[in-house]
């Protein structure tokens, strides 16, 4: 149905980590098929997030015939189905959160000369899938990374509070993809610091900014998860903590970012989102 990109000017602004909150949150809370995916070279760390959900769920699997280059074979093949995504992914959360191993290329070369190819098998995918959520390598010098944002129905610009990086996304367009000033765009500020004096309503003040800026807020106790490869545990564990439990606003602020960006690709989120109790 979509396609999401997380992106950002430059490295260190938290991508991978929005990118794994957000296909976290979203495959445990909405009844929608959703894809996740890091096509970027010589990259696993988004799998890695999600590490102890892959050990769990690919005890039966055979890896070597899995992932993108399982399914580039299939394109220049001419076999590409509308479920050849699906059927070459690992469930993190079955029906709802599938993750697609990246490409394991010898060469960046190699990998950036697929760009084509990788848009082909995103746009199959959303034959599949209601959202795919794809992480990109940041900056402006990846033939992949430009072709995903120009096909991409939503980017999330990934920036931080270091005021150099905010100036830039505000005053540089020039540094901007080219594709990306025509695609609908949504500004998200990752490793949040609630006490940081820039905060959202502080920096939408200041550069004249109208449009909702999202946040997931920075977290040690998700950090933890994140490098230990249980991001799926953590986001299972905070469900239902209640607002005096240290994770509440990190949890607030992730459900109001997923929502956004599903409401902004026409998901209803009222209708897709999974009461209380229903697994």
């Amino acid at each position: 149905m979509a396609q999401v990109a997380f992106w950002g000017f430059q490295h260190g602004l938290g991508v991978t980590s929005n990118t794994a909150a957000m296909s976290a949150l979203i495959g445990t809370e909405y009844q929608i098929r959703t894809l996740s995916s890091q096509p970027q070279w010589g990259d696993t760390s988004l799998e890695r997030s999600f590490q102890k959900s892959l050990k769990q769920n690919t005890e039966l699997y055979d890896l070597s015939g899995f992932g993108m280059d399982a399914i580039e074979r299939a394109v220049r093949a001419g076999k590409l189905q509308n479920e050849t995504v699906k059927n070459n992914s690992i469930f993190i959360e079955r029906d709802r959160l599938d993750l697609l191993l990246n490409s394991r290329k010898a060469s960046r070369s190699q990998f950036e000369a697929g760009a084509e190819v990788f848009k082909i098998v995103y746009d199959r995918a959303k034959a599949y899938y209601d959202v795919v959520l794809l992480d990109l390598h940041s900056g402006t010098n990846s033939e992949v990374t430009n072709a995903l944002i120009e096909t991409s129905d939503l980017v999330v610009v990934c920036i931080n509070q270091n005021i150099h990086v905010i100036e830039k996304f505000f005053g540089d367009k020039e540094s901007w993809p080219s594709a990306l000033k025509d695609r609908p765009h949504v500004l998200m500020v990752g490793q949040y610091d609630l006490h940081s004096k820039y905060k959202l309503k502080n920096i939408a003040n200041k550069y004249g900014y109208k449009a909702p800026i999202l946040s997931i807020p920075y977290n040690t106790n998700f950090k933890d998860h994140y490098n230990d490869g249980d991001l799926k545990g953590f986001i299972t564990r905070n469900r239902y903590i209640n607002k005096n439990h240290d994770n509440y606003i990190f949890m607030q602020e992730l459900r109001r970012a997923a929502e956004h960006i599903l409401t902004e690709i026409g998901v209803n989120t009222q209708i897709k989102s999974i009461q209380k109790g229903v697994s």
